[in-house]
């Protein structure tokens, strides 16, 4: 794949209203439901934001999306309404799923420009799918000894429930042997420093310590301020994992340790 998608993608992500959605749409939390998976709307997703091998890819912007995806869903939808909001109007719960779809979007989004970015500069292929999604993985790439290394680009967390996407790709059939988590944060790298500075434990303060040093080294912000990631970043998590496979590392890198292993590359190449 060409810089040229990344370019286009990039392009795209500058042009998303942030603030405006953020004021209408992310406190709106009516649709909380467990979706069926007739209206998981990844793989719409998928069909319209990843489109990697297409130097001339086009990507609608969010109303075009939640339009084309609701006007497909119509009968399922009139099943989930039916089930769980009978009796109130339809613009009510489109609302809801309007605000709750934004925020898939938008995450989904976020890890495709890591994807797009690993394309666009990494020598391992990676793939990406719904149904990869689905099993709890954001991308997938080959190790040099033919390992399947997961990858999960996620905000900054630090729930052990939020880890162990073996057990969701086992369920798939999937032999994954390596899964790397790929951290990012949409805090500043100034809130970050300030937390340090109030933080009463090393530990607490040494995690700060990481995500600035994610926030100021590996992310920057487009003028509409969505962050994306800088280009060294996927190559590094690239060198983490053939550091890794060939040291036959087996099962989960946390995001923590991905971070000190890029940390300290940096320092050693400066």
């Amino acid at each position: 794949m060409s810089a040229r998608v990344l370019e286009t993608f990039e392009a795209f992500l500058g042009t998303i209203p942030l603030e405006h959605y953020r004021v209408t749409l992310m406190p709106v939390k009516t649709v909380e439901q467990d979706l069926p998976p007739a209206l998981n709307p990844l793989h719409t997703i998928y069909e319209m934001y990843w489109q990697p091998d297409q130097d001339d890819a086009q990507f609608p912007d969010f109303e075009g999306f939640f339009s084309t995806w609701w006007k497909s869903h119509l009968e399922p939808l009139d099943e989930f309404i039916g089930k769980y909001f009978l009796g109130v109007s339809r613009d009510f719960v489109r609302l809801g799923f309007k605000a709750r779809l934004y925020r898939t979007l938008v995450s989904v989004l976020t890890q495709f420009h890591f994807a797009y970015t690993w394309r666009a500069f990494c020598q391992a292929d990676l793939r990406a799918s719904a149904d990869l999604d689905i099993a709890g993985i954001d991308a997938l790439v080959e190790g040099t000894d033919g390992t399947q290394v997961a990858l999960q680009v996620k905000k900054e967390t630090y729930r052990p429930e939020a880890r162990g996407v073996g057990r969701f790709a086992a369920r798939q059939g999937l032999r994954v042997g390596l899964v790397v988590e790929v951290p990012y944060t949409v805090t500043d790298v100034g809130e970050w420093q300030r937390k340090m500075e109030r933080a009463r434990t090393t530990q607490t303060r040494d995690r700060y310590g990481l995500f600035a040093f994610l926030a100021k080294d590996l992310q920057r912000r487009l003028f509409n301020g969505f962050v994306v990631f800088e280009a060294d970043y996927p190559r590094f998590v690239e060198q983490v994992i053939g550091e890794s496979v060939r040291l036959g590392r087996r099962g989960n890198i946390p995001w923590d340790e991905v971070l000190q292993r890029i940390r300290l590359q940096i320092s050693s190449d400066g």
